[in-house]
This record gives C-alpha cells, structure tokens and sequence, in this order.
C-alpha cells in the first residue's frame, strides 16, 4: 500500500500554509476587535449611554440580570424519588453578566 500523504501534502502545503496564516490573522483581528468594543463599553460606562445607531454600529447596552431557575442535577442527585415534585426547593440562581450588543451595518 503506497502512502498517499506526502504527495497530498506537498499538492496541498500552500493552501495548509494560507490557511495556517489566515488562521492566525482571524485571531488577531478577533482580539483586536475585543479589546475595541471593550475601550468603546467603557467610554459608553463614562458618558452612561445606553445605545447608539448610526450608519456604522448599532450598539446596544444589555443591563446586567439574573434569573432563576432550578438545579435539576442536583435534584436528581439529592432527591432521586421526589425529582418530579420539589422542582421549587431547589432554585438555582444565574447572574447574567451586563454585555454590549453590536450590530455591524
């Protein structure tokens, strides 16, 4: 049985390599956009604007919540037997972290 790798690989080592190279550019540019929207949510904070639409972004400032809900599994690992019927004893509390919407126009 031949090895078909090495040719497959020296057909396809540019395309490998543009794809290694974009790859690493789309992690760049994801955390230069990061470190963007965080510098504009914290001048949003500064001048407390809520939201802003205009022709480049839609951004949309989310206040921050929680929720709550109930810890099935550990329910079902306390109360095996009553799982179904004391779904309200257990409540499970979520603290939703505040967050900037953006919407590229």
């Amino acid at each position: 049985m031949t090895n078909h790798l090495t040719p497959f690989e020296n057909k396809y080592l540019p395309l490998m390599s543009a794809i290694a190279f974009t790859a690493q550019q789309e992690k760049e540019i994801v955390a230069k956009n990061k470190e963007l929207k965080a510098d504009l949510e914290r001048a949003m904070d500064e001048y407390d604007i809520k939201s802003i639409d205009n022709q480049l972004l839609k951004i949309t400032r989310v206040a921050v919540s929680s929720s709550t809900s109930v810890d099935l599994k550990e329910l079902k690992e306390k109360e095996p037997d009553l799982y179904g019927d004391l779904i309200a004893d257990y409540p499970k509390v979520t603290n939703k972290k505040a967050y900037v919407k953006f919407t590229v126009k």
